[in-house]
C-alpha cells in the first residue's frame, strides 16, 4: 500500500498543497520550522485520525481556519486506489472512504498502515506501559482480523466492571463482567504472544542490522506469569474493591527489552536507544508485508538527529529492505546519500508552500 496523492487544506502552516508522491522514496526538505514534520504529521493523521504532536485541535489549525482537511488516494499492491478522507472542526471530524461516510477512524489505519520514526523515538522506551502495548497492538491489528473487536469488547468490559468498583458494589456485581473480560482478555493475550513470536526474527535482523547487537524481548501479560487470568482477577478482587479499578489484565501488559541481561533504558545511549526503536519499526513494516503483501508507509522525521554517516547509511539501506514507501524529512539533503534512494522525489518545503523539485 502506498499513498499516491495528497490534497491538504488549512493543517498547521500548510494553508493548501496537492501533492504526488513517487511509492518508493519521497524526500522532504527545508529549514528548521518550515513545515516538514507537518507534512509527516498529515500522513500521520490521515492513517490515525490523531496527531503525534498533539492532542488539541487548535494546535493544528492556522489561525485564520475553522477546519482542516486532508484528502488521500492510496493504492494497493494490485494497483486498485482507494481515497480517504478526513475533515475536522470544533463541530466533530467526518471521515469518508471512497465516497462513504464512515465512523470508525479504524478503517483509515487499514488502508494506509503506517509506522513513524522521529526524534522523539526514544520515548517508546522511556515513558510508560502505554505507548509499548499501542506499538504491539498496531501490529496485531493488521495480521489479526479479530483483534479490534476484542480489544473493543474488552474495553467496554472493563470500564463496567471499573464503574461498579468505584460505586462499591458488591462481588456479585463486580463478577458480572470477568466471565467475558476473562475470554477477550485471554484472546487478546493470545494473539500478542503469538504476533510477537512472528516479529522477533525481524527485530533480531534490524538489530544485527543497525546496532551488531541482540535484543530480549519480554512480553508481560499484566497479571502473575504462574496464575491464569481468571484466578488473577478472582485473586486481587478485595484490592480492585479498595483502590476502585481493576489492576489486572492485558491493559496493564508491557514490553520490556535487555542487552546482555541489562534494561536497555538503564544500558544504552540515547543514539542507542534510537537505533532499537528503528529497528522495532521495521521489524513490524516488514512484518506486516510478509503477513498481508501489504507495504505499508514509514515516515522519518529528521533522518540525521543523533546519527553518524554511517549510522544513517545503515538506517536507509534497512529501510529500503523493508519496500515501504518512504517519506523522509532532512534539513541538508547532502547529509543523505542520494544514489541509496532509488525513484526518489524530492519536495522542498518553505514557511508552509510545499513544492516539488524537478531533477
Amino acid at each position: 500500500m502506498s499513498l499516491a496523492s495528497l490534497g491538504l487544506r488549512h493543517f498547521r502552516n500548510i494553508e493548501t498543497a496537492d501533492l504526488h508522491f513517487s511509492p518508493v522514496c519521497n524526500l522532504i526538505a527545508g529549514d528548521n520550522g518550515a513545515g516538514k514534520t507537518n507534512l509527516l504529521e498529515s500522513i500521520f493523521y490521515l492513517s490515525l485520525s490523531r496527531s503525534f504532536r498533539t492532542r488539541h485541535l487548535r494546535h493544528l489549525l492556522p489561525a485564520n481556519a475553522d477546519y482542516l482537511q486532508l484528502v488521500g488516494k492510496v493504492r494497493d499492491e494490485n494497483g486498485h486506489e482507494s481515497v480517504l478522507g478526513i475533515r475536522r472542526s470544533t463541530e466533530g471530524m467526518t471521515i469518508r472512504i471512497n465516497g462513504e461516510t464512515v465512523h470508525q477512524s479504524s478503517r483509515l489505519a487499514a488502508f494506509l498502515p503506517v509506522q513513524l520514526i522521529h526524534p522523539e523515538s526514544h520515548q517508546l522506551l522511556e515513558q510508560g506501559p502505554k505507548q509499548r502495548r499501542q506499538f504491539l497492538d498496531w501490529g496485531v491489528f493488521h495480521v489479526e482480523p479479530s483483534f479490534l473487536s476484542h480489544w473493543q469488547d474488552y474495553r467496554h468490559c472493563l470500564k463496567q466492571r471499573n464503574a461498579a468498583l468505584r460505586q462499591g458494589q458488591g462481588e456479585k456485581a463486580v463478577r458480572l463482567w470477568d466471565e467475558r473480560l476473562i475470554e477477550r482478555g485471554t484472546s487478546m493475550t493470545q494473539q500478542r504472544l503469538s504476533y510477537l513470536q512472528q516479529l522477533r526474527p525481524h527485530i533480531d535482523y534490524f538489530c544485527r542490522q543497525l546496532m551488531e547487537s541482540e535484543i530480549e524481548v519480554v512480553y508481560r501479560q499484566g497479571w502473575p506469569k504462574a496464575q491464569d487470568f481468571a484466578s488473577a482477577l478472582r485473586e486481587h478482587l478485595p484490592t480492585d474493591q479498595q483502590q476502585g479499578f481493576t489492576r489486572v489484565g492485558p491493559h496493564r501488559a508491557d514490553l520490556a527489552f535487555f542487552s546482555d541481561q541489562h534494561r536497555v533504558q538503564d544500558y544504552f545511549s540515547r543514539g542507542q536507544q534510537k537505533l532499537l526503536v528503528c529497528a522495532l519499526r521495521l521489524a513490524q513494516i516488514r512484518q506486516l508485508r510478509q503477513a498481508t503483501g501489504q507495504a505499508g508507509v514509514l515516515l522519518i522525521d529528521d533522518l540525521a538527529a543523533e546519527l553518524d554517516q554511517a549510522h544513517r547509511n545503515a538506517l536507509l539501506e534497512a529501510a529500503l529492505k523493508t519496500e515501504a514507501q518512504l517519506f523522509i524529512t532532512t534539513t541538508h539533503p547532502d547529509l543523505l546519500d542520494r544514489a541509496r534512494l532509488p525513484a526518489c522525489k524530492l519536495f522542498h518545503v518553505k514557511h508552509g508552500q510545499v513544492e516539488e523539485v524537478v531533477q
